[in-house]
């Protein structure tokens, strides 16, 4: 069985509104790995069923997809999206998406995602 760390106890943004109710937003990744003052990198491990915090991605990023899988992606309008995701292949986000990722496949997914940090200088 595998255990998961967190590194960071969350993103520190303040609260976000979802409908009626206030959410505090957490960390992009399951577990924290590098940072300059170029990249951050993170690691996205999700077994089965289980859900990634919602949160906010404030800079340009990638997805390396290091273990091949199916993600559902919910929005904060609403709406979703189903995505499976080949061994290798990556895929750049959207700077200031909002959301979560649950694993509905049947093993094991998992990614490696590298914000890139804007330069200044």
């Amino acid at each position: 069985m595998y255990s998961f760390k967190l590194v960071f106890e969350g993103s520190g943004e303040s609260p976000v509104r979802f409908g009626d109710s206030m959410m505090q937003l957490g960390d992009i990744g399951t577990e924290f790995k590098y940072e300059t003052k170029h990249i951050r990198v993170w690691d996205l491990i999700l077994s089965p069923g289980q859900c990634s915090d919602w949160h906010r991605h404030e800079s340009l990023y990638v997805f390396i997809v290091t273990r091949p899988g199916t993600l559902k992606t919910e929005y904060e309008d609403g709406s979703t999206s189903t995505n499976q995701f080949e061994l290798g292949e990556v895929v750049q986000g959207q700077k200031g998406a909002l959301h979560r990722v649950t694993n509905v496949g049947d093993e094991i997914y998992s990614n490696s995602i590298v914000e890139i940090k804007e330069h200044v200088g």
